[in-house]
């Protein structure tokens, strides 16, 4: 398959996840360097009623493991299946980070639907790529 002869799905499922992975990584990266603010911001805007277990590379690994959803995703882009795995493998990350630093506290359902949901439909699409 050339890459003008990218399935639409396949094409819709990056679009979405290069929009997530990209704004999801500059904004750990933001929190990582403006940590005083960006902990202002969660004590308001979140259940949270303390942000001391939060350091910042804390969002840093965050940060760092969006930027390697965002690579996996790049490289499913270019239809290559080695991006499956690295796409998985961050997103089990991204959803236990949360739990082994803020224990039951670190639950998103959200992030658990979505996961589930692009992996699921990522991985329909294997048989789509190449190599």
């Amino acid at each position: 398959m050339s890459r003008f002869n990218r399935p639409v799905l396949l094409e819709a499922l990056c679009l979405l996840s290069f929009a997530g992975s990209g704004t999801a990584f500059l904004i750990y990266l933001a929190a990582s360097i403006f940590g005083d603010a960006a902990q202002t911001f969660i004590l308001k805007y979140s259940s949270l009623y303390t942000t001391a277990m939060l350091p910042s590379y804390y969002f840093l690994l965050f940060g760092v493991f969006h930027a390697l959803s965002f690579w996996g995703v790049f490289r499913m882009w270019q239809l290559q299946k080695s991006g499956f795995p690295i796409y998985v493998f961050s997103q089990l990350v991204l959803f236990a980070l949360p739990f082994i630093w803020l224990g039951s506290n670190g639950f998103s359902s959200v992030n658990m639907i979505f996961s589930t949901l692009f992996v699921t439909l990522y991985a329909t699409q294997l048989k789509r790529m190449n190599r």
